[in-house]
């Protein structure tokens, strides 16, 4: 009976390390214009159960993403220092383990040609040093709504151990703690008001 038992513990043991290292047919959708940011993972070579981790709360889905269409706020967030080598640093992770589909695209319609140019530019810095191959899949245009559209789609075979070290790194990086606390705070608008005039007595 105990031989028996322990026979049910390590085949038990060895299919949760199957679930947890062997590799997954995933599919990686991020689309702020629909409020979309999930993983879809078929486990165990694409035979298995399918998961489905979210980044956004299902119930968000379809419309777009409000603090991504607030030109202000997602500017200001936008801005902050290191977080295209952060986003881009994730994505080349991905991109290493050989997608079978992969695409970045970034809209940008921030309402401040100076904010849109230092945007693409720190973007384009970090992907003059990325293989060609990568940089083909990255695009940066203008996009139609005010503020900013964000789309990736990644299509590979990945252990979910893999995905969820690239996800946590990136999750933990400061620049990424810092562009979530200004996503999450309201910019003031810009006072309209003419300067008061100050006089010598």
């Amino acid at each position: 009976m105990l031989v028996w038992g322990a026979v049910a513990v390590g085949v038990i043991v060895v299919l949760l390390l199957a679930l947890r290292f062997a590799p997954a047919r995933t599919n990686i959708i991020v689309d702020t214009a629909a409020s979309t940011a999930r993983a879809d993972m078929t486990l165990l070579w694409g035979l298995g159960p399918t998961l489905v981790t979210r980044a956004l709360p299902k119930g968000e889905a379809g419309g777009p993403l409000a603090m991504f269409n607030d030109p202000q706020r997602i500017g200001n967030a936008l801005m902050t220092p290191g977080i295209a080598d952060a986003a881009i640093g994730a994505y080349q992770r991905l991109y290493q383990l050989k997608p079978q589909r992969s695409r970045f695209e970034l809209g940008l319609n921030l309402g401040d040609s100076a904010q849109n140019l230092v945007v693409q530019t720190s973007v384009e810095a970090v992907l003059a040093s990325a293989p060609q191959a990568l940089r083909q899949t990255v695009t940066i245009q203008k996009c139609g709504a005010p503020g900013a559209e964000l789309a990736v789609r990644v299509e590979l075979s990945a252990a979910p151990a893999t995905l969820d070290r690239i996800y946590s790194d990136f999750r933990r990086s400061r620049a990424v703690r810092e562009f979530r606390r200004r996503l999450k705070q309201r910019v003031k608008p810009k006072s309209s008001k003419a300067p008061r005039e100050v006089r010598a007595s």
